[in-house]
């Protein structure tokens, strides 16, 4: 039987020590018109807009993202605007499905602005990468026309995939979850006591709130056609105090809305702060 030595197996475990350390490394460009992004970082974060979180976001850019942040972030890409600051600054988000195909890229720039959309086009390609990275190129060598600008860009990844902060809930969504179905039960009541007690933030905190009662009415009418009269939880996640809810019901118009629900603990209750729901076909 042949023996392996202490300083072998020392060298494989810092090898692979290594490969999964490695600095995050992006590289390439995005341009569109006269705009282009030079491309000097890139982060990659697990996306979890979708229950089940099979989908990757990464983001290159030509300044420094905190992974971190975008990852805890109820919304990912508003964390990364936030992060541009006042100067001229872009990035660009490239989404990642879990059978490793893309699922769509968007372009963000500052000074001078510039947005765009696109999917399916160039050639996409995912690279070998240790457990817990992912590296790969997506190149649009060829430039194409969108409205008659024109736009190309080459695309080099290799980063740490930062996972979702946090832990799972209990399947029924423990203390955050029955916030949140006091929260629907009253809403479809038009219980405004109860709305007062339960809403945080500052956009529906405030409407709800507030002294104008036009106010008050415009801001319920909104919550009933989107909030499910009585919701499933799919599942969940907490994070200090901070909570999100994956959940599915049918609207007062009998439309099934399915999607993410954020609470936040404040003075030992749960309150709910905003949701990102859409329509789902049956």
């Amino acid at each position: 039987m042949r023996r392996t030595s202490g300083f072998g197996i020392g060298l494989a475990l810092l090898g692979l020590a290594l490969a999964a350390n490695a600095a995050d490394r992006g590289s390439g460009h995005f341009r569109k018109g006269e705009v282009r992004l030079e491309v000097k970082y890139a982060i990659a974060v697990a996306n979890e807009e979708d229950d089940g979180g099979d989908r990757t976001f990464v983001y290159l850019s030509d300044v420094p993202l905190d992974a971190a942040k975008i990852a805890g972030a109820f919304h990912a890409s508003s964390a990364a605007e936030a992060q541009m600051g006042d100067g001229s600054a872009g990035y660009v988000r490239v989404c990642i499905d879990a059978e490793g195909g893309e699922c769509g890229l968007y372009f963000s720039h500052n000074k001078p602005n510039a947005s765009f959309n696109s999917s399916g086009y160039g050639e996409f390609k995912l690279q070998a990468a240790p457990a817990g990275r992912i590296a790969g190129r997506w190149v649009l060598a060829e430039p194409d026309d969108f409205f008659g600008e024109t736009y190309d860009f080459d695309l080099v990844f290799d980063a740490a995939i930062t996972p979702s902060p946090g832990k799972p809930l209990p399947a029924d969504g423990g203390e955050p979850a029955k916030a949140y179905r006091s929260w629907i039960a009253a809403v479809a009541k038009g219980d405004l006591p109860v709305l007062r007690t339960l809403v945080g933030g500052d956009y529906n905190g405030w409407r709800i709130k507030s002294d104008d009662q036009d106010d008050v009415k415009a801001a319920l009418k909104d919550l009933r056609d989107g909030t499910p009269v009585e919701a499933k939880v799919l599942s969940g996640r907490i994070d200090g105090d901070n909570a999100v809810l994956w959940v599915e019901g049918k609207d007062r118009d009998d439309i099934l809305r399915r999607g993410r629900v954020l609470l936040q603990r404040d003075g030992g209750g749960w309150r709910y702060m905003e949701a990102d729901l859409s329509n789902v076909e049956e």
